[in-house]
């Protein structure tokens, strides 16, 4: 009798299977406990890891790694040339079916912003992707225009030509009464299990991350009840910054009040500089020295010199390769994590962190020389900034996608409009929501569809894995109870029945594949460093570093060798899932 069989019937005698309820007994997994022994040894050990290294790579050389920008193209030839070098086969930029989700792509030059009077001093900010730069060194006072107000602001006409526009009033920014780095108590652990553990996990720092991509579509199924509008012209809604623009505004800065130097940067792809202000976001520290100056009676004159660079038609990509299997090598695992990033920083938690722990994944698997049955795939994703558009490209031409929906009943055509009044759509026709809902298209499942296992992603931060997020798929549970008994040691041993969200599992488990984000700790996640200016190799943990790779390492190998495929969810009702597709 082989080893691996002797495993087996071992951990039968220890480890039960369940039948129903919470929480999730072992069930009787066969183990290679000798090839997850050797995974751990390369992985675990400092002078083998290689995660850290690929960490540098992907931050600090090619970071920041901004969807459709040159730095995410130059990041994703050397994820290419390195799994290459690894023996990886089939590795690729492989370019997403639909091009046109990405008008343009974006990059920051230069950024240079000061305050020169009534002092002098640098001022800590970046530019929010896809706005303008200054065109050039500029100079010009600060006003505050906090009022949304049409009349308010139009009041300003003739006044703002030159000038730097600060959007909102001073923010309070509380002290740090309690740790910004965090990891999860035993106690927190445990109330994961409870089915009625709230979404993310019951850790605030978790919380908030759903809800970008694949939930519940909005309302408006087709065919709902619709009223004529009482008047066929409305005015046109007011837009601020399109007046700023209009009256010669340099730029507009704004904050938060997270303090202490950080700030976020954000954007969105579908600007047109040609009708988009320059933005910039500043540490509220420096932002409300402003607002108290300006208070006093006192002019503020700042100065600027910011160059960014649009990129038309950027080529949009996944990063892919795989290790091919043996005997059932036309079945998938697959391994995943996103590899865009925002601007402020080098990316490294979100997500380089995720990135180069699956990539460590793959080196270790192939230069362990462990036995996989099944091919394991590797996917880094591009634009899940942007709403996990990658990943769900990827899905959606390998494995499902929806058709094109019934179409909705035609609005009544719109009436000409004066100037100034625009066509009044409240209430104008049916239309289906957004995501899921009646009239929604069905989902075209394609071959590989039957042919896939599983797909495991890293997407919360630098934090150790702790367990997994089930997805709702209680028949899975006892699967994962016994492929974490090896990895108790190193803490990682809870399920949570539940889902952390917009992670790009999603776009798997839209369609109906098994698809798992890991619980991992929370760290520095939600208050330093998620898309925050400090998100930098510094902030990375090493040992949980390499603790996440071997343990993603490991469940490829557990699921590549499993006879049968992972167990799925059962099937949703028509429109259930929502998704993107």
């Amino acid at each position: 009798m082989n080893r691996r069989h002797m495993i087996g019937a071992g951990l039968a005698a220890v480890l039960t299977v369940a039948t129903t309820g919470w929480p999730v007994r072992a069930a009787q997994e066969q183990i290679d406990v000798a090839s997850i022994e050797k995974i751990k040894a390369m992985g675990l050990t400092p002078a083998t890891s290689q995660v850290m290294e690929i960490a540098s790579w992907l931050t600090d050389v090619h970071g920041p790694r901004l969807s459709g920008s040159p730095n995410i193209q130059k990041a994703g030839e050397w994820a290419v040339a390195k799994m290459k070098e690894w023996g990886l086969t089939s590795v690729a930029l492989e370019p997403w079916e639909d091009q046109t989700r990405f008008a343009r792509g974006w990059s920051n030059d230069k950024f240079y912003l000061a305050q020169v009077s009534p002092q002098q001093y640098p001022m800590y900010g970046m530019s929010s992707a896809w706005t303008p730069g200054t065109k050039g060194l500029v100079r010009g006072e600060a006003i505050l225009v906090t009022s949304t107000d049409p009349d308010e602001v139009k009041k300003l006409s003739g006044k703002l030509r030159g000038k730097f526009v600060l959007t909102q009033n001073a923010p309070e920014v509380a002290a740090y009464f309690d740790p910004q780095g965090r990891r999860y108590t035993p106690e927190q652990l445990d109330a994961m299990e409870k089915p009625a553990a709230p979404r993310g996990g019951g850790d605030p720092a978790q919380q908030g991350r759903g809800g970008r991509q694949g939930q519940a579509g909005r309302a408006g199924g087709a065919g709902a009840a619709v009223s004529a509008p009482t008047d066929p012209c409305v005015p046109a809604p007011f837009n601020r910054n399109e007046f700023f623009l209009k009256e010669g505004v340099v730029a507009t800065l704004s904050t938060n009040p997270r303090g202490h130097g950080l700030f976020t940067n954000g954007g969105s792809a579908a600007n047109d500089p040609a009708t988009t202000l320059p933005a910039i976001t500043v540490a509220a520290e420096h932002y409300g020295r402003m607002v108290r100056q300006l208070a006093k009676g006192i002019p503020v004159t700042l100065e600027a010199d910011i160059r960014n660079t649009f990129h038309p038609k950027p080529t949009m990509f996944n990063v892919v390769g795989e290790i091919r299997g043996t005997d059932k090598a036309d079945e998938i695992v697959m391994l995943g994590a996103h590899f865009d990033s925002w601007h402020g920083s080098t990316g490294a938690t979100d997500n380089a962190a995720g990135s180069a722990a699956m990539m460590e994944a793959m080196r270790i698997l192939k230069a362990s020389g462990v036995p996989l049955r099944r091919t394991v795939r590797i996917g880094l994703w591009n634009g899940e900034e942007q709403g996990l558009i990658g990943s769900a490209q990827y899905v959606r031409k390998h494995f499902a996608a929806r058709g094109t929906p019934p179409p909705a009943p035609p609005a009544p055509p719109a009436p000409p409009c004066p100037a100034g009044m625009v066509a009044n759509n409240a209430g104008r026709g049916g239309g289906g929501g957004r995501g899921g809902g009646a009239g929604q298209a069905p989902l075209e499942l394609k071959p590989e569809h039957a042919k896939f296992s599983g797909y495991f992603n890293i997407d919360n931060g630098t934090g150790a894995i702790r367990g997994v997020y089930l997805q709702g798929n209680e028949a899975i549970g006892q699967v994962f109870r016994a492929w974490m008994a090896p990895f108790k040691d190193i803490g990682m041993n809870h399920l949570n029945p539940g889902n952390t969200g917009g992670t790009d599992h999603g776009s798997f488990d839209n369609v109906g594949l098994p698809g798992f984000q890991f619980i991992q700790d929370s760290i520095e996640y939600n208050t330093v460093t998620h898309h925050y200016n400090m998100d930098s190799y510094e902030r990375l943990q090493v040992e949980d570093m390499r603790k996440n790779a071997t343990i993603a390492a490991a469940f490829a190998f557990l699921a590549a060798n499993r006879d049968q495929l992972l167990p799925r969810k059962p099937a949703a009702p028509a429109g259930g899932r929502g998704g993107g597709q």
